[in-house]
């Protein structure tokens, strides 16, 4: 019943801070699965997905929620453990990583303030168990972040938004941390991301001995800005968002990646490898699949995906699966 009450709450309160009618439908369509629903297990998950003599991994654990091993560090993107956000939207299926057993953990970045990327009950869980991990976000996130035992980065982004599209670089542990440009916002309540127009997002490259490795968070498309950050850095693995989108097969989309869009960005920063991700968890438009289900017709279509080998160099993962990219 609490539940219930709360969701009626959050019902109204999107209603009035979120602008068009769009954001009432999705809202009002999850309130009932939410009520009456669980999310459905991961089948065998992983139990213990770091491992020795690894040189790149990634276990996708659903929605935009990486864990990344680049030799010996051990990092997590965008951790949301939670079977519910924001009490209103019940997740698809659970968390795909088995985050009680992790024996170590090195980083966490978090992209962005937004409730489904900055969990405070997971950061809550992980302070727990890894106390001595560091914590790194783009300046602006700190306005909404709790007070951690984490040695914890704030990184500036000034530069992030003119034409360099790439911060100042941060070393932490052997490790290069640059915030670079993504077409997103900040806040995290509504009226703050879409009134106020706070600022507090970017995306993460992370260099580590021969491993470059993209964490794109959220974004839009842009032309010009992705192509930059390909010149600059020699990408290996790029996490991707492809949704939601509506048409995941055109562009335009303001704040978030179509699949076809995803895949143009893929193309602009020339990395080897991408995997997609921020889809698969919550109810937007249609089924939460849709943009895999549009990302893999783009891969398989002869007239687009072939020539670029997008079937070798784009890895779609279910939840709780993981990845070795051990060869150069």
């Amino acid at each position: 019943m609490t539940r219930k009450i709360f969701s009626y709450i959050i019902l109204l309160f999107l209603g009035f801070t979120l602008p068009g009618c769009f954001a009432w439908r999705i809202t009002a369509d999850n309130v009932w699965r939410t009520i009456t629903t669980s999310p459905e297990l991961v089948v065998n998950k992983i139990q213990d997905p770091v491992k020795d003599s690894v040189r790149l991994s990634a276990l996708w654990a659903g929605h935009s929620t990486v864990l990344v091993q680049m030799y010996d560090k051990v990092i997590v993107v965008d951790p949301y453990f939670n079977n519910y956000f924001v009490g209103l939207f019940v997740r698809q299926i659970e968390t795909g990583l088995a985050y009680h057993n992790l024996d170590r953990l090195d980083l966490i970045l978090v992209t962005h303030a937004h409730m489904d990327h900055l969990s405070f009950s997971s950061l809550d869980v992980l302070e727990e168990l890894h106390p001595e991990a560091q914590l790194v976000f783009p300046a602006g996130v700190e306005e909404y972040m709790p007070s951690y035992d984490f040695k914890m980065h704030r990184l500036k982004t000034d530069k992030v938004f003119t034409k360099d599209y790439a911060g100042e670089p941060y070393y932490i542990d052997g490790m290069k941390i640059t915030p670079v440009y993504a077409l997103h916002a900040g806040g995290r309540y509504g009226f703050d991301t879409y009134l106020w127009r706070k600022k507090g997002h970017a995306g993460f490259i992370v260099e580590y001995k021969d491993l470059t490795v993209y964490f794109a968070g959220d974004t839009g498309y842009d032309d010009t800005a992705f192509k930059k950050i390909g010149e600059k850095f020699n990408i290996e693995l790029a996490l991707i968002p492809i949704g939601p989108c509506r048409n995941c097969d055109s562009v335009g989309f303001r704040q978030h990646t179509s699949s076809l869009e995803a895949l143009m960005l893929f193309e602009d920063i020339k990395a080897e490898k991408m995997i997609p991700v921020h889809y698969g968890s919550i109810k937007y438009f249609s089924d939460p699949n849709q943009p895999m289900y549009v990302l893999k017709e783009l891969i398989e279509n002869t007239s687009y995906g072939d020539s670029k080998n997008y079937d070798e160099r784009v890895i779609i993962l279910k939840e709780g699966e993981q990845v070795f990219l051990n060869d150069k």
